[in-house]
């Protein structure tokens, strides 16, 4: 009987930590997938403002509103 106690033990605790590293790396994998995803669409966004801000050649660009106004003040030379 003492021996079954010190066998399951340390069986209990390996088991144990096997359950939390799964889950740890679970945790890490959605984790790093989810700054990927972030970072995939902050640059198809930073790609299609700065297309938007090339189309604006002639006119003036507003930063604050993030869109082309027109035609420069005095003739966008």
């Amino acid at each position: 009987m003492a021996t079954l106690r010190l066998w399951a033990l340390p069986a209990l605790l390996i088991i144990f930590a096997v359950i939390i590293g799964l889950i740890y790396r679970a945790g890490g994998d959605a984790a790093l997938s989810s700054i990927t995803k972030q970072d995939l669409e902050a640059g198809n966004a930073s790609d299609d403002d700065r297309a938007r801000f090339d189309d604006c050649a002639f006119g003036m660009w507003d930063f604050g509103a993030g869109q082309c106004r027109g035609p420069a003040p005095g003739g966008g030379d």
